[in-house]
């Protein structure tokens, strides 16, 4: 899993860079930002699509009944461009505040 990750992020990171001339230029000037770009490409690419898991009881999730043995489903990229909170969640910038608070790998710190 590491391998893919890291090479979904890398590649994903590039054509945001390339797609978004006007962050590449803010990197370039200041590189002190590259540590909260690094988080920002994590969020924008979603490097892990989602994860499926089966309820071990009938129950209801958000006013939806969930049956026992029933798939459930949590893509990462919905986490990551909710609007709710996080602002301006489709757009790249290198310079996001918060940008670790992503929920690309699950919640809470990451390190490989």
């Amino acid at each position: 899993v590491g391998n893919d990750t890291t090479r979904n992020s890398i590649t994903g990171g590039v054509l945001a860079l390339n797609q978004n001339p006007a962050e590449y230029d803010k990197l370039r000037a200041d590189t002190t930002l590259i540590p909260n770009m690094v988080s920002e490409i994590i969020r924008w690419q979603t490097p892990i699509l989602g994860m499926r898991r089966r309820a071990t009881q009938d129950t209801e999730l958000f006013g939806k009944q969930v049956r026992k043995n029933g798939k459930v489903m949590m893509w990462y990229v919905s986490g990551n461009r909710d609007d709710e909170v996080i602002a301006d969640p489709m757009h790249f910038k290198v310079d996001r505040e918060n940008a670790r608070h992503h929920l690309s790998f699950g919640f809470g710190i990451h390190r490989c």
